[in-house]
């Protein structure tokens, strides 16, 4: 009696062990059959926009425009076009950089254009920036003919840097002409970099004289002249340390005589000291000859030296020799 008890209970034991396994499996079988079943559908679709993200970008790289036509061609080409890669670079970025203007029309067509055309690369530059450091002026209008081409223009990337400041620095004049007619150019000549880099003072810089009168003749206001960059140089000061004589005149022919010649950097020096301080007569010449000349003899930097004080102890000492003047007394 007693061992059919321990039989009856073992096989109790035994079925609700089996119960509660199958059930153990059963719900095993569900988690199993849902979530890993649903995300290996996804991660194929993502994988299928990679690779032909890719296979589309060497294709743009490599010219190849039946591969190009083909990728397009995709139900989930609009996915693909917008899929950037390591760089940051989207079939946009890939087709400005490759001079492939039949796949920028392309690729323009899809109906996120706009956002495409704003798509910035692990450098924050947008299509536009790249057409303008390569002074690719038919991509580059092809871009702005996109609607609110002002947010195009007025884009920077990480440094600060804007289309038409990357056109100045290369020297690309037709590229500055083409931005400066597309809208915004109040706002484009406002912008500074980073480090307080304007577009003339890149121009001045890199002895960009087309460029420097296009700019000069844009600018309504005379903002360009008054900007500084972090430092306090304005552009007359950069023209001035440089010795550039020819941009000295121009920028001096602008106007707003007063606000340029009378204004300092951090150091408190003004465009006159720096000339004299790096022995630049022709321009110091200029620079007095503009007007407010004892004034500008007069100021002092931080370290109590005048322009003629900065002169001597760069060496220069013949620099002020035949100036005359109370201020040289």
């Amino acid at each position: 009696m007693v061992q059919s008890d321990a039989v009856d209970a073992t096989d109790a034991l035994d079925a609700t062990m089996s119960w509660v396994a199958g059930h153990a499996i059963e719900d095993q079988d569900v988690e199993m059959s849902s979530e890993p079943r649903w995300s290996t559908a996804e991660h194929t679709a993502e994988a299928v926009i990679r690779d032909a993200a890719k296979r589309l970008k060497d294709a743009i790289r490599q010219h190849r425009s039946d591969a190009i036509d083909g990728v397009l061609a995709l139900p989930e080409a609009e996915a693909i076009i917008s899929l950037s890669d390591d760089d940051g670079f989207i079939a946009l970025h890939h087709a400005v950089l490759a001079d492939d203007g039949a796949t920028l029309t392309k690729l323009l067509a899809f109906g996120n254009a706009r956002q495409q055309a704003l798509c910035e690369d692990a450098n924050g530059r947008i299509a536009l920036h790249h057409a303008a450091r390569l002074g690719n002026t038919r991509l580059g209008g092809m871009l702005l003919a996109i609607p609110s081409s002002a947010e195009r223009l007025l884009a920077c990337d990480h440094h600060g840097m804007g289309a038409l400041q990357f056109a100045c620095s290369a020297g690309y004049t037709p590229m500055v002409d083409m931005l400066l007619k597309s809208g915004a150019t109040a706002e484009q000549l406002r912008m500074q970099n980073h480090s307080g880099w304007n577009a003339i003072m890149f121009a001045v810089a890199g002895y960009r004289m087309g460029i420097l009168t296009r700019l000069l003749a844009a600018d309504r206001n005379g903002q360009q002249l008054m900007a500084a960059k972090h430092d306090g140089y304005t552009v007359l000061m950069i023209a001035s340390a440089i010795g550039h004589l020819l941009a000295v005149k121009h920028l001096v022919k602008a106007g707003y005589l007063e606000k340029q010649l009378l204004a300092v950097n951090e150091d408190r020096r003004n465009a006159l000291m720096l000339a004299s301080m790096h022995g630049a007569k022709p321009v110091v010449d200029q620079l007095l000859g503009a007007g407010f000349r004892d004034e500008q003899l007069a100021m002092q930097d931080r370290d109590k030296f005048n322009a003629m004080g900065l002169a001597v102890r760069a060496g220069y000492v013949s620099l002020y020799k035949r100036q005359r003047g109370p201020a040289l007394q």
